[in-house]
């Protein structure tokens, strides 16, 4: 079934797949009060778009035959886990240059094991956005309560495997290399088990993985919360949840896993984690961890070497918002949205709090700067999940998306005038402000959605991010970014994946900096990130030039490479030299 060797490369012309190496009017009303606070609080116009627009279009399941449909497991108990909604990964399962879609899904409770339906979903990218499910062939058909994806080449074979995080025992699926999944032995059995992430933390070459926990919960000790004189049930607060701790498993190379949790000094914390992103936060070229929490300090950890963590949650300024006040936590994100070179942080919140954006204004030194760059009180109103820093419409600057839904559908009977479907809201990066668009994105941001999971990936190769995002209890949405065609079908953009060597072949943390633009561009290889949900992780990274580009790689071993002669309008594989500022070995196909 494989269409492409490993390496190998395309233009973004084709979709052929071969990688060449609330209502309208309260959004539209919450996008001027945003700007008007930045203006004031921060002497920043904001209001003027830059020239380069962004656009979302929904592709309908009629096209797209992404007919998946979503269950919580909501019912009169309210059982807390179907709350929280379910995620989605992207891979390309088979090597064939298109990245595949696949879909967790939750069932009712309680729990029946001997159930086969409904079951988790894989469709295929045909290409032309058309999707096939490949579910019963594949192997991926997961029957359990499935929570997050998480997507990473833990045996170094050049294919991606997958890990279901689940309410129960979760599940390890190894990729065969044909298109098809084995399940392997149990890595981790959480009780209820959230996001998860592949790292190579001891920087061994393997891929390890931190599994996210939120909390201690059974179906037969599910407390009445809500209005019993009414007899009106709504989901219980997070508060009545203990914490579960996190858990760091160590890849032993011989197909097993060990608990290090420990012995890495992550064994302190324990916080009711939603969302985990493995990044290179402090860009000392170890691979660190932020953990999104609920009702709780987000976390930071940052990576000492040799194996172990530090943890700098209090004195780093991300724990809290500006206030010095535990947030809700849920998804979580990277980037350097001001182009200083400095890694920022984001999370995603619930209603009557806000969106925070952490930007680091020197090595693990953060400001929650959500208020003066335009992003509170656009959010505020919202319960926010799945989430990106990416750049949209390709202008070089990472704008920002964010899906919203409320957790109960009853809140009427409770007198609360809160709507469970809510509006997706996109942030434009005006040169580090932020303005929020409103009906200009596109239909589907026109209107409410139950949105928990969001994900990217460049789904028809043309050089822009495409976004997919979850909803509760129904189908997702498929979004088409139209920013290259835009630019006359091809996007000046360069689509970059970089294999690892001497570091994990995923290249987790790998650093990939464009000099020859003001001021630089840097874009680096993360796992885990938004919410439940697995990015690709190829780096788009947009130019706009004439002429060809030179880059710079740090990657995670060491290993420094410069590039030269790159075409901005080709993807690459890059694969990590052996040595020591030496080159790397570029793979493209000339058009």
């Amino acid at each position: 079934m494989l269409a492409c060797a490993v390496a190998g490369c395309g233009q973004h012309k084709t979709d052929s797949g071969s990688p060449d190496v609330l209502t309208q009017g309260s959004v539209e009303q919450i996008a001027a009060d945003s700007t008007t606070i930045m203006a004031d609080d921060d002497q920043h116009d904001g209001a003027a778009a830059q020239n380069a627009t962004i656009q979302l279009v929904e592709v309908p399941v009629s096209q797209s035959g992404v007919d998946f449909q979503h269950v919580s497991g909501d019912s009169a108990e309210k059982p807390f886990p179907a709350a929280n909604g379910s995620g989605m990964g992207m891979i390309d399962c088979d090597l064939d240059g298109r990245v595949d879609l696949y879909f967790a899904t939750g069932r009712s409770f309680p729990l029946d094991s001997d159930s086969i339906v409904p079951v988790n979903r894989i469709y295929r990218n045909l290409g032309e956005w058309r999707f096939q499910d490949v579910t019963s062939e594949s192997g991926l058909g997961d029957a359990g309560y499935g929570v997050a994806i998480a997507v990473g080449d833990f045996d170094s074979d050049g294919f991606p495997d997958v890990y279901v995080t689940r309410f129960g025992q979760n599940h390890l699926y190894r990729n065969l290399g044909d298109g098809t999944f084995e399940l392997y032995p149990m890595v981790f059995g959480g009780d209820f088990s959230t996001s998860a992430a592949f790292l190579d933390f001891d920087a061994d070459g393997l891929l390890d993985l931190y599994v996210c926990n939120y909390g201690e919960w059974s179906f037969d000790e599910n407390p009445f919360c809500g209005d019993r004189a009414a007899n009106v049930r709504i989901f219980c607060s997070p508060k009545s949840l203990k914490p579960e701790q996190d858990r760091l498993l160590r890849n032993s190379g011989d197909g097993t896993f060990h608990d290090v949790t420990a012995k890495a000094g992550l064994d302190e914390l324990s916080g009711r984690a939603q969302g985990v992103l493995a990044s290179d936060v402090d860009g000392d070229g170890d691979v660190d961890l932020y953990i999104g929490n609920d009702i709780h300090p987000n976390f930071l950890y940052l990576n000492s070497g040799g194996g172990e963590f530090s943890d700098v949650t209090e004195i780093s300024g991300t724990a809290y918002d500006r206030n010095g006040q535990m947030q809700a936590g849920m998804g979580v994100a990277g980037g350097d949205v001001n182009r200083d070179g400095l890694w920022d942080l984001f999370v995603t919140n619930f209603e009557g709090e806000y969106n925070t954006l952490y930007l680091q204004h020197s090595s693990n030194d953060f400001h929650d700067v959500s208020t003066t760059h335009g992003l509170a009180a656009a959010s505020k109103p919202w319960v926010g999940w799945g989430t990106a820093i990416v750049d949209l419409n390709l202008d070089g600057w990472k704008d920002l998306i964010v899906t919203n839904g409320h957790v109960d559908d009853n809140l009427q009977q409770m007198a609360r005038d809160v709507p469970y479907e809510q509006p997706p809201l996109v942030w434009q990066n005006n040169d580090g402000r932020f303005q929020m668009l409103g009906s200009s994105v596109g239909s589907y941001f026109q209107a409410s959605h139950p949105g928990r999971g969001l994900a990217t990936a460049d789904l028809d190769n043309d050089g822009d991010s495409d976004v997919v995002i979850t909803h509760q209890d129904q189908s997702p949405a498929v979004l088409r970014n139209d920013a290259a065609t835009a630019a006359s079908g091809r996007a000046s953009s360069l689509c970059l994946r970089l294999i690892g060597k001497l570091s994990d072949r995923d290249a987790v943390g790998c650093r990939v900096t464009i000099q020859s633009v003001a001021p630089p561009q840097i874009a680096q290889v993360e796992n885990g990130g938004s919410y439940l949900s697995a990015h690709d992780q190829r780096l788009i990274l947009a130019v706009d030039q004439a002429g060809e580009l030179d880059i710079e790689i740090q990657w995670p071993s060491g290993v420094f490479s410069r590039i030269s002669g790159l075409d901005p309008t080709r993807d690459y594989d890059i694969v990590e030299p052996a040595e020591i500022d030496s080159a790397a070995l570029v793979f493209y196909r000339p058009s």
